[in-house]
């Protein structure tokens, strides 16, 4: 892994060179962070009017096999991160270069908390322009050690090949972020992610979206249509219809109530009823996902069969 890192730290000797690396950082709160939680005392840190500083820490292994000049250059570049608000863990890409297995990214993970930090799993993302996703991954950031309190911990990620979304795009203007704490995701076929759906959906729905932006044909100008994507049950008896609402038009659409009957294998309503969407709105020429809810009390039809399924908008609606 330090193959890398030391190739990258050879050829990076000017400091003016060094602090053009640094890309926008992604911050995210300690107390939404996936840490691994460790009886310590808070350590005082001085804070200026800006946030905090945070020096360079270095794993044991990175210590050990890294030269003097190598150090200095990742203390250097430690030092030029912009100060971070108290609380908070932040990644701050500095390198993206081609690997045998995909791309391998060079970061500093940074503890911006009075406390030591050990983070577990979290799944990391890399954005290109416009906030488009190029690939995202999860990784076990426990390997990263204990991360003293206002430091900064330089790690590399690498992203494996199989978990691209676009293939022959230039990566330019990227990101390496925490995806929960994104305000905003582009999938493929224009699919926008918000902030709360980034931060209510699984795993498992992320990934069915995913697959499915993949899949997608592309809009014809104009045309607009509503994608079944997930049907689940809920204790309650409730139906779960993940649905992606595609805009090709020219122009934002703005939905406050919808109809919509769920339609099961055999042809037939299952379920019926008119959704308060408030103030949805589907950009021009995007998608946008939305969960609609099918209480128990509008559901028509014991024993539906779900082996296919689709909604649409009844009939005189």
């Amino acid at each position: 892994m330090l193959s890398f890192v030391k190739n990258f730290l050879s050829g990076k000797s000017d400091p003016k060179e060094l602090k053009e690396e640094i890309k926008e950082e992604s911050i995210l709160a300690a107390s939404e962070a996936n840490t691994i939680k460790e009886d310590t005392e808070e350590t005082p840190q001085a804070e200026t009017a800006e946030g905090v500083t945070t020096p360079i820490s270095l794993h044991e292994s990175w210590d050990q096999n890294l030269s003097m000049q190598q150090k200095y250059s990742l203390s250097f570049m430690a030092s030029e991160l912009p100060p971070i608000a108290p609380g908070n863990i932040s990644l701050a890409g500095v390198s993206l270069v081609p690997h045998e297995e995909g791309i391998a990214v060079v970061a500093f993970v940074r503890n911006a908390s009075p406390n030591p930090v050990r983070l577990g799993k979290m799944n990391l993302v890399v954005l290109i322009q416009d906030n488009q996703l190029f690939t995202r991954q999860s990784f076990d950031l426990s390997e990263l050690g204990e991360i003293p309190p206002f430091h900064a911990r330089p790690w590399e990620f690498v992203f494996s090949r199989e978990h691209y979304l676009m293939v022959n795009v230039a990566l330019r203007n990227w990101k390496l972020a925490f995806e929960i704490a994104e305000k905003k995701m582009v999938l493929p076929q224009k699919l926008e992610l918000e902030e709360s759906w980034i931060k209510s959906l699984s795993d498992a729905q992320k990934d069915s979206l995913i697959e499915l932006a993949k899949q997608l044909p592309a809009l014809k100008p104009g045309e607009v249509n509503v994608q079944s994507v997930q049907l689940s049950k809920s204790e309650d008896g409730s139906l779960r219809a993940l649905l992606l609402i595609r805009n090709g038009s020219e122009r934002s659409l703005s939905f406050e109530k919808l109809p919509l009957a769920l339609i099961d294998a055999t042809g037939e309503t299952v379920a019926q009823g008119l959704f308060e969407l408030g103030s949805l709105t589907v950009n021009a020429e995007t998608s946008k996902p939305w969960m609609f809810i099918f209480p128990p009390e509008s559901i028509l039809k014991e024993n539906p069969d779900f082996s296919r399924w689709s909604v649409r908008v009844p009939q005189g609606e």
